[in-house]
Order: structure tokens, then sequence, then C-alpha cells
């Protein structure tokens, strides 16, 4: 039987002409924002707006307060991303064995992804609180001095990390959960039979097996720490003395707080430049074009 053409394809006729106007409406947003950016729009000085060109992204390079929120996205994406790959990928490991109640286990690590990030930050920022948190009340059994998590800008944007991890973890345990039990089997009893120890047949099977999925991982949760938002508002907002103020959050405070709009989207456009740079960098080293994959 011939395979069915493209071009009769019926469904053609419903997903392509919506294709078509999700792409114009991101390029005409796209450029308007851009043409935004090159003004001295602000709303404190309505009706006054005038073009600038590139003066707000000068400005941005010149700025000791961006740089040092650019700084901090980076470290905040970068940690969250590997612990939450590592952690997860460690959770599913020792769920891919049995044990009893292991369908219970399985449920409750997935409660955390269900909550609203606003209750997660909430719910963290109660534990991390220095007078009658849990936190230190648990540090206190131990002999443990209290801890000013949220108020010292050495620890606060560790706090925020943890409360991150604690979100997003069982998402990748969740989707590498999924890969593991798509797996073939045959090569793992290949190599048990070969008499490869355990640690060697997760090391040099289980993790090839499974590179694809945890890259794809990877990539989703860059992807989202970059422009976390919620968990810094909640919990910190991009305090004390601004050690956990993101670029995220630091455009939001030019929009709303300094009325700069222009500005404020030159932030924005030089975000997304920098997340496509450092994903499409990424996504080369995770998926190279060349070698076995």
């Amino acid at each position: 039987m011939r395979p069915v053409a493209a071009a009769s394809d019926p469904t053609r006729h419903f997903f392509q002409p919506i294709i078509v106007c999700l792409a114009v409406a991101s390029v005409a947003l796209t450029l308007f924002v851009i043409w935004i950016s090159l003004h001295d729009l602000s709303l404190m000085r309505a009706g006054r707006e005038k073009f600038v060109g590139l003066d707000n992204y000068i400005r941005f390079l010149g700025d000791p307060r961006a740089m040092a929120a650019l700084w901090r996205t980076v470290l905040f994406t970068v940690l969250a991303t590997v612990i939450e790959i590592a952690l997860g990928l460690a959770v599913v490991l020792f769920l891919d064995r049995d044990f009893a109640m292991k369908r219970l286990v399985r449920t409750l690590l997935l409660v955390p992804i269900i909550m609203t990030p606003v209750v997660v930050g909430l719910t963290w920022r109660f534990l991390f609180d220095p007078a009658t948190g849990m936190a230190n009340y648990l540090l206190s059994l131990v002999g443990i001095a209290q801890v000013d998590w949220l108020g010292s800008p050495r620890i606060a944007l560790f706090s925020v990390l943890v409360a991150d991890i604690w979100q997003w973890t069982p998402f990748v345990i969740l989707l590498v959960m999924a890969a593991l039990e798509s797996a073939p089997t045959d090569p793992l009893n290949a190599a048990r039979v070969d008499g490869a120890r355990e640690w060697q047949v997760t090391w040099y099977v289980l993790l090839p097996m499974l590179r694809r999925a945890l890259a794809i991982v990877a990539l989703i949760r860059a992807i989202d720490s970059i422009k976390a938002f919620d968990l810094f508002y909640i919990m910190t907002r991009g305090g004390p003395a601004l050690s956990t103020e993101t670029l995220n959050y630091y455009g939001y405070i030019v929009a709303f707080t300094n009325f700069d709009i222009s500005y404020a989207l030159a932030i924005a456009i030089i975000l997304t430049v920098f997340t496509n740079v450092a994903l499409l960098t990424m996504y080369s080293v995770l998926f190279p074009k060349t070698g076995d994959r």
C-alpha cells in the first residue's frame, strides 16, 4: 500500500492556519517589543517618549545591579538543574527496586508537582521562619544555633534553591521514571549474565540508555529555572540586600516599580537572547551531530 501524501492529509487545514496565526502573532509582538526597547518610554513621563537607539542596551552593560542579577540567574539555573537531575536520577534508581509500600512512596513523591509555586513559596517561608520555623527547630534538636534562612544575604539564595529543588525534583523523577520503564531490559539482563556488577550495569548500560531523556529534562528544567519568579517574589522579594534578585525579577522591578518600560523590555530581550544562546549551546553538547547517541 502506498503511503498517503502529506498534501492529501485533511488535518493540515486545521493545524496549518493555527501555526501561521501563532507565528505571525509571535513575530509581530517581538518586533513591537524590540521597537519599544529602542525608545525612552517611561510611565512617569507619559507622552514624552523619544527614540534613543541602543542606549537601553548600553545602559544594561554598564548597570552593576543588572550584571549581578545576571550572575545570580546563572548560578541559580546551574545549581537547580544539576542538583534536580542528580537527585531525581538517584530517586528513580532507588524506586526501581522492589520494597514494601513502593506505590505509596512513588505517589507521595509526586505531590509537590501539583502544588502551585505560591503555595510552595509560602510553605517554605514558614518553614524557614527564624523564630517559629520547623527548620530551626530541627537544628535546635542537634544543638545547632538558629539560622536566618531568608534574612542572610549569604544563605537566602540557597534557601530559595531548596524550595525549587523540593518542588521540581518530582518532575524529573516522573519523566526519568517513564523513560526507564519504556527502556528495553535485555541489555541490562545481558550485562548481569556476563558478570557485571550492579554499579557497572547502571553506569555503562542504564545511564547511556537514559541519556536522551536526561538531556531533555535538563533542557526543560534549565528554561524553567531561568525564568523563575514566583518563589523569589513570595519568599524574599529579591532581598535581603538584593542577594536573591535574578534578572527576571530585576526586570519586574524596573517595569512596575520604576515604570521604566523601555529599559525593562530591553532587559527582557537580553534575557531571552541569553537564554536561547545558553540552551542552544547546551543542546549542542547534549545532542552532538556526530558520534553515538
